[in-house]
């Protein structure tokens, strides 16, 4: 039997959910970064001295950022602008200062602090790898490294270019006054790979929840 449009749907459905999910956990791992006091991630970093530069909350400006960046995608690469992208511009800031808020309410402790980075960058890094598997679009900061790959006259990697994007936000947001610690040297180094291993982990399953919701 012959049905298309249900098919698509189905899984566009379980892919919105999918990216809906992930981008919540990036922002609880947001938020549990910043309750550490001991750093973010680079474009996070970035966000949190300007916020704190100018006395503007740190959704607004999260959210001025990525629109920014996403004016450059719209006129580079509009193909990688989807949900994904959506959200990530208008939700996982404003979502990470509520969470923040209620966070506040836990004991400020040096142990309670060490347990928010370690839950951070795991929330972090597991909700990068759910919303990649999703494939519906790429949050503004991450498209960029790929805009700026095709673009800029010199034979450098991907990589190599991400570290410049991130050596940029970190150095702008220590000169505003952001938090630079631990977390935000951590997130350097094991961010790719834990994205990486948590990809691994959460494809097969995701890919044959994808099919079985499809068929069904």
């Amino acid at each position: 039997m012959k049905v298309p449009s249900t098919e698509k749907k189905g899984n566009i459905l379980f892919r919105g959910v999918t990216t809906f999910l992930g981008t919540s956990l990036i922002s609880c791992g947001i938020a549990w970064m910043r309750f550490s006091g001991m750093g973010t991630d680079p474009f996070v970093t970035m966000n949190i001295g300007i916020s704190e530069s100018i006395g503007m909350d740190f959704g607004t400006i999260q959210m001025l950022a990525n629109i920014a960046v996403l004016l450059v995608m719209l006129w580079f690469r509009p193909k990688l602008i989807h949900l994904g992208t959506l959200l990530g511009i208008f939700f996982v800031g404003y979502f990470s200062d509520f969470l923040l808020g209620m966070l506040q309410n836990l004991p400020d402790t040096l142990t309670m602090r060490m347990l928010g980075l370690l839950l951070g960058l795991i929330a972090c890094c597991f909700g990068v790898a759910v919303y990649m598997t999703a494939d519906m679009g790429l949050a503004p900061y991450d498209a960029l490294g790929i805009i700026l790959l095709e673009k800029l006259p010199l034979r450098l990697t991907y990589r190599e270019i991400r570290i410049m994007t991130d050596l940029s936000c970190v150095a702008v947001g220590f000169i505003l006054g952001a938090q630079i610690g631990i977390g935000t040297i951590i997130t350097a180094f094991f961010t790719g790979p834990l994205i990486n291993y948590f990809k691994k982990k959460v494809e097969p399953f995701l890919t044959f929840a994808q099919f079985q919701k499809t068929a069904s």
